[in-house]
């Protein structure tokens, strides 16, 4: 609750009305208070009365923005728009890394820079079919768009028997693989039901032997990256290992696109032999939908095997779409400071206009190379430097609190125009910052970019830090618990 702020005139009345009553208490029958004297003084101090009253607010947010950090929960910042990317080549294999910046026209004709939120590959891979089954009927995907020679079959739109189980699921066939098979290629899929959105998050994928057997060697887990791209991991091995290009990344929240895309890990050579022409008993219902099955179907292809809950309901509907060589972008941009402690002190603004903080990437001092850390983190190192992000601003404490030590300090930082951000529409993002990058790459950006805020208020962090703190992260609720098994 926002505390009522009283204006110049209001706290100035009252200082009037304060003295003359006090001077009637003194015996004073007029209590007169019209001299110019007392005048300049109660202006004077009701001045000085508003001014404390105006930064109460922001003293409240201060506090709560320690606390938070200090907690280690989500800083209150600004958050970028996020949109989707897709990359086409031109017969040769590109790894796109984490942080590549690319130019997005806003509808105010304003060039704004995305980069990308993970590290994908490009490569002549494409989908050869997509489709889903529940209740026993397999059916395509309508939003696809399937390679000339599977439209030449005369696909069939409508659901065809075939009994694969009772948990419903989406296949997908990949053809025209390289070497690296599936290794750093993302997918996005387009979906209309939030709840699916969320529940895709924690489902596990399957890749197919070379038999067509979906066992526990081709098994993939998600598992949460920056902005909220999930990255696959072998369930058979130690982990997934960060991209090289992802590693000093700062962490961006979940965008707008937060579970829609996901990234395979790196496919070792044992499960580069993972294809087949088709998995046992999902032939009889391509026969149903194509009808020259037995020549479309006659090459090895990888075939994934995506679980869905089997509380979801119409799984036809709720995929629209799925493409490969996808990921998101997010609205970001760098921006570096050297600050001289004598000219400039060690309060220093970061917020400038259309341009809002979303988090610090490494803070230096420039003469000793020493990091900055956090005011909050612990640390026995008197040589340390540290920091605090406050109301837009950061204050540095340097290592000898008075800056001889270190005469500057470089700041580094990624802001986000916000809210501009989501005036690009689809279709608005098709060139990288540097034209000469890639020049073999095309870039295709299906989705308009949303999302985006200029910062979160106070009301809805103060809610959110709340509910952090009565939970702490434990299984409380029956979708706790259904995640910690999961």
């Amino acid at each position: 609750m926002a505390y009522k702020r009283a204006s110049f005139a209001e706290i100035e009345s009252k200082l009037r009305q304060d003295f003359a009553r006090r001077l009637k208490e003194q015996g004073h029958a007029s209590g007169e208070t019209s001299d110019p004297i007392l005048r300049i003084l109660f202006r004077t101090f009701a001045g000085q009365v508003e001014s404390l009253y105006s930064d109460a607010e922001k003293i409240r947010e201060a506090l709560l923005d320690e606390l938070i950090t200090g907690l280690g929960i989500e800083r209150r910042m600004a958050r970028p728009a996020q949109t989707i990317i897709r990359f086409f080549e031109e017969g040769v294999n590109e790894l796109i890394p984490a942080g590549t910046e690319l130019v997005g026209l806003a509808q105010s004709k304003a060039r704004l820079t995305f980069v990308t939120d993970a590290t994908i590959a490009v490569s002549p891979a494409r989908i050869a079919m997509a489709a889903t089954y529940q209740d026993e009927m397999l059916q395509l995907l309508p939003g696809m768009e399937l390679p000339d020679q599977m439209q030449a079959g005369h696909p069939n739109p409508d659901p065809v028997p075939v009994r694969l189980g009772p948990s419903p699921a989406i296949f997908l066939a990949i053809e025209n693989l390289p070497p690296e098979h599936l290794s750093h290629h993302g997918f996005f899929f387009d979906i209309g039901a939030p709840q699916l959105q969320r529940d895709l998050r924690r489902e596990i994928w399957r890749m197919a032997d070379a038999n067509g057997t979906f066992g526990a060697a081709g098994i993939l887990r998600p598992q949460r990256r920056n902005g909220g791209v999930q990255g696959l991991q072998w369930l058979v091995e130690n982990g997934m290992e960060a991209e090289d290009g992802d590693l000093d990344r700062p962490e961006l929240p979940d965008g707008f696109y937060a579970g829609r895309v996901f990234v395979f890990p790196d496919v070792p050579s044992r499960r580069r032999m993972f294809l087949c022409r088709y998995p046992p008993g999902l032939d009889q219902g391509l026969a149903r939908i194509f009808r020259e099955f037995a020549s479309l179907f006659g090459a090895p292809r990888a075939w994934l095997r995506i679980s869905v809950p089997p509380g979801t309901t119409d799984l036809h509907n709720a995929v629209h779409s799925v493409s490969l060589h996808a990921i998101s972008a997010s609205n970001i941009a760098d921006l570096n400071q050297t600050v001289e402690f004598e000219a400039q002190g060690t309060s220093i603004p970061i917020e400038q206009a259309e341009r809002f903080l979303v988090a610090p990437i490494a803070i230096t001092g420039g003469n000793n190379n020493t990091e900055y850390i956090s005011a909050f983190q612990s640390s026995s190192d008197p040589g340390n430097g540290r920091f605090a992000i406050r109301n837009g601003r950061v204050d540095l404490t340097p290592p000898d609190r008075t800056g001889r030590q270190s005469g500057n300090v470089n700041i580094p930082v990624w802001v986000t125009n916000g809210a501009v951000g989501n005036t690009v529409g689809p279709g608005n993002i098709q060139t990288f910052v540097r034209a000469s990058d890639r020049p073999a790459l095309r870039i295709s950006n299906p989705m308009p970019a949303a999302g985006g805020t200029n910062g979160e208020s106070f009301g809805d962090a103060h809610q959110r830090f709340a509910h952090v703190l009565l939970s702490r992260s434990r299984i409380v609720t029956e979708a706790d618990m259904m995640a910690a098994v999961q």
